[in-house]
């Protein structure tokens, strides 16, 4: 503990240093890497994006065989995504693509892609488009299938910054009040369900009756149509009968006429 010939101990040593906080620079590069992987990554299955593909309402991309698996078997997936709980909170994106494959604005022929401008989407079609070419154009319908559209439903995809995500939180916050899910669909779909397969029974169960009514008539014209060929063939029976006797009734004078001569 001194006077040993050993090492002393300063403060530099003693006192821990704090962390240091990331440099602008590489901040700028994680971001920039956590985009890359939300843009080219399924959030559910971690496998590459491949069309046709989802999004939910805060602007987060999936496979949308990945969705469907994990509705079913949610289990199999770890964490649950709050986000997704039935096929309507989601909608499925339609992505211009070039010969080549990659994924471009109809409008602005901009590549989608991370670390390039924002790109969005018409939850009432699922279209996808640069936010710049929204921007510039007024109309209020879909540049590619006309589908009229709000302004509150344009989606941004995979946003980052603060503004965009309480934006779309807000929105959902408010589809839910008023009973509707992220593709403007009504909640609840089971119980429509319900009733459809309900019409339906009932449907098949007049088509059953109809069909009994029809065989019961049928079996009832039958002996009806026995009766008359039965009488017919009696009257028929009847008339021979007199025919013959009517021969022989005209036969037996000759026959005494003959004997007589």
């Amino acid at each position: 503990m001194g006077n040993d010939g050993g090492s002393i101990p300063g403060r530099r040593d003693l006192v821990k240093s704090s962390a240091r906080r990331p440099t602008s620079s590489q901040v700028f590069e994680q971001n920039q890497l956590n985009a890359s992987f939300d843009w080219t990554t399924c959030r559910l299955s971690s496998k590459p994006l491949c069309i046709p593909i989802v999004s939910d309402c805060l602007g987060h991309l999936y496979n949308k065989d990945a969705v469907l698996e994990y509705l079913i078997s949610p289990e199999e997936f770890g964490d649950r995504v709050e986000t997704i709980k039935t096929v309507r909170d989601v909608v499925e994106l339609k992505i211009s693509q070039t010969k080549g494959g990659k994924w471009i604005c109809p409008i602005t022929r901009k590549e989608i892609r991370a670390g390039g401008s924002k790109f969005v989407y018409h939850a009432e079609c699922g279209h996808v488009f640069s936010e710049t070419a929204l921007k510039e154009i007024v109309d209020t319908a879909c540049l590619e299938c006309g589908t009229e559209y709000s302004k509150e439903n344009i989606i941004v995809i995979n946003p980052i910054a603060e503004k965009d995500i309480a934006r779309l939180q807000e929105r959902m916050s408010r589809l839910r009040a008023e009973g509707l899910s992220h593709s403007l669909k009504p909640v609840g779909g089971k119980k429509k369900r319900k009733h459809v397969s309900g019409l339906k029974d009932t449907v098949r169960k007049k088509e059953r009756a109809s069909a009994t009514d029809k065989i019961s008539n049928s079996l009832a014209v039958a002996p009806t149509k026995l009766s008359v060929t039965s009488s017919s063939s009696t009257d028929s029976s009847n008339l021979s009968l007199q025919s013959r006797n009517s021969v022989n009734a005209a036969a037996r004078p000759l026959q005494t006429n003959q004997t007589v001569t």
